[in-house]
């Protein structure tokens, strides 16, 4: 079977993007990319049978294909609504939506959207200093994030990203200080060890005699190169190897050419995008999306065991799971009682069902609040 591939320009949004797919049996995957001025800004991938005949093939990619086309309309519609509704939490979640698929104009207006509407928002400043650090306005970041800092003074993450903005402004001292201060808050906080290694480092090459201060950058840099292994950070292995080399003037010189976005863009949440397909995009009832959404997390528990923040997530998805199958439950009395209108033990239940249930359902509303 020869190679397939599909194209297409799709507007949305007041954006111009390229939507290409491709298959090839060699690779035994339907591979599709979203290109925005020849950036990928999301894929999707497909693995496919090696015995798939070429028809069934055609008809995977097409569907893989407008699948894609479709994801990045829906994205627009529930940006439409979520500046109609004024919801400062949706704001804040499709602003780092947006900041997964290096949509930086988009999620920098969501995040001032939701400081408009709530001003003391400490998430959306950290979240709005970090895209603000992913399209290198340092200054600008410093600010929002020192106002965050004011807000919040133990936020692990406002720390964090001060120190990477004071790294790449080349303010040692200062980023040593905010990014020390994010492990305290955090001590796993692998990231910030990264980066305080590194400001670490730089101020040790000021000081050659200041053995202690480059024993400190190695260890902070060991614990980060022990746990970074699978996270594909352009430059990390390149900086580590010159580190092991003793190359320390030379690691420092291959850190400076990366990016700030080249470290944060590589953490994915699926929560943000599940929240808001629930919440805008007509998903609610769809119990397969949902299914899915609780397989997702739980390969991410398999692997982090540990994330406080996926089992919250999942402890949202059962109650979530558990909410469709209440109400599918009414739907059963009631047909029951359409069936037979006398029939006593289906109207109790009913009335039960919807007396009771009423507090479950609005527990579940002030969870996703």
């Amino acid at each position: 079977m020869e190679n397939l591939g599909l194209n297409n320009d799709v507007s949305v949004g007041g954006r111009k993007f390229h939507v290409q797919t491709n298959y090839s049996p060699s690779d035994g995957a339907v591979v599709a990319n979203v290109f925005l001025e020849g950036v990928v800004i999301d894929r999707k991938e497909v693995g496919v049978a090696p015995e798939l005949k070429e028809a069934e093939a055609k008809q995977l990619m097409n569907a893989v294909h407008q699948e894609l086309i479709t994801e990045m309309e829906v994205l627009y519609y529930i940006y439409e609504k979520v500046k109609s509704v004024r919801h400062a939490a949706s704001a804040n979640r499709l602003g780092q939506l947006f900041l997964q698929k290096n949509l930086y104009a988009e999620a920098i207006e969501q995040f001032n959207l939701a400081l408009e509407i709530d001003p003391g928002y400490s998430d959306v400043l950290a979240n709005l200093g970090k895209a603000l650090l992913m399209t290198d306005a340092y200054d600008a970041a410093i600010e929002t994030l020192d106002k965050g800092a004011e807000q919040a003074p133990n936020y692990a993450d406002i720390q964090n990203y001060l120190g990477i903005a004071k790294l790449y402004k080349e303010d040692y001292a200062a980023a040593v200080e905010h990014l020390q201060k994010a492990i305290e808050l955090n001590a796993n906080y692998i990231g910030a060890h990264y980066h305080l290694g590194m400001a670490l480092l730089a101020l040790s090459l000021s000081d050659e005699s200041n053995e202690a201060l480059r024993q400190q950058a190695l260890d902070h840099l060991a614990q980060a190169s022990e746990r970074m292994v699978n996270r594909k950070i352009d430059n990390f292995e390149r900086v580590i190897k010159k580190v092991k080399d003793n190359a320390f003037e030379d690691a420092l010189n291959e850190f400076l050419l990366s990016k700030p976005k080249d470290v944060l863009a590589h953490f994915v949440n699926i929560e943000n995008e599940f929240y808001l397909k629930f919440m805008y995009g007509g998903k609610g009832k769809d119990d397969s999306f949902i299914s899915e959404y609780v397989t997702q997390l739980r390969d991410i528990i398999d692997v982090h065991p540990d994330y406080a923040d996926v089992r919250n997530n999942m402890g949202i998805a059962n109650l979530i799971q558990c909410r469709n199958l209440f109400l599918k439950s009414l739907d059963e009395f009631r047909a029951a009682l359409k069936i037979n209108p006398n029939f006593k033990k289906a109207q109790k239940n009913l009335k039960l069902a919807e007396n009771d249930g009423k507090g479950f359902l609005i527990l579940l509303r002030a969870i996703l609040k």
